[in-house]
């Protein structure tokens, strides 16, 4: 894998822009996990395999992208989304999404870069709920540096420090085996004790 990385760098970045433009755009986002991409790219990146800059570009500007075509798809088509009796999208629910804006602003759209699923839906409903798109990118482009970020930090190091990592577990693997079981042990044991006495 490392030797076809090295030999397809330019794919490579590619992959990590549609990875990260895939995962934040609506809809598609709920089976493309970006962290994947995230994590990847940074690891590889801190090997010495790739740029750690442009992996970083890749990623964040992929997903500035998704999030930006999400948002558009909410202005242009957003509320023919919303229905009387349907489950989610009903008249109930796009008051609270009213109302959670109407609340806490703009400042939502940075917050839920951090929020796990909830970044999946905020641009889609920003563009519902009509937020100028200068605003929208006030608050988006540094939510996704500072949510993006994180994973690209971790992986770095993680992939600067891979050969110290693999030498280590190779040295305890048995010993982190045995306080793994152990520790699994001991939390059956405690459950079961627990359920006995409740």
């Amino acid at each position: 894998m490392l030797v076809f990385l090295k030999t397809h760098i330019f794919l490579s970045y590619l992959v990590l822009f549609f990875g990260s433009y895939f995962e934040t755009l609506i809809g598609v986002g709920f089976f493309v996990y970006g962290e994947i991409f995230f994590l990847s790219g940074a690891v590889v990146a801190g090997a010495g395999i790739l740029n750690i800059w442009i992996v970083a570009l890749s990623v964040v500007f992929g997903a500035a992208l998704g999030d930006s075509s999400s948002f558009a798809l909410g202005r242009k088509y957003g509320m023919s989304f919303f229905k009387e009796h349907h489950k989610f999208f009903n008249h109930t629910n796009y008051q609270k999404g009213q109302d959670f804006f109407n609340k806490y602003g703009t400042k939502a759209i940075f917050l839920a870069r951090l929020l796990g699923p909830l970044s999946w839906v905020t641009p889609f409903l920003a563009g519902v709920y009509k937020i100028p798109y200068g605003q929208f990118l006030k608050y988006n482009i540094p939510g996704i540096i500072v949510g993006i970020g994180q994973f690209l930090i971790v992986g770095y190091f993680l992939g600067n420090g891979y050969q110290k990592f693999l030498s280590v577990t190779k040295n305890y693997f048995l010993a982190a085996l045995f306080i793994i079981l152990l520790a699994a042990g001991i939390y059956y044991i405690i459950r079961n004790i627990y359920r006995k006495l409740t």
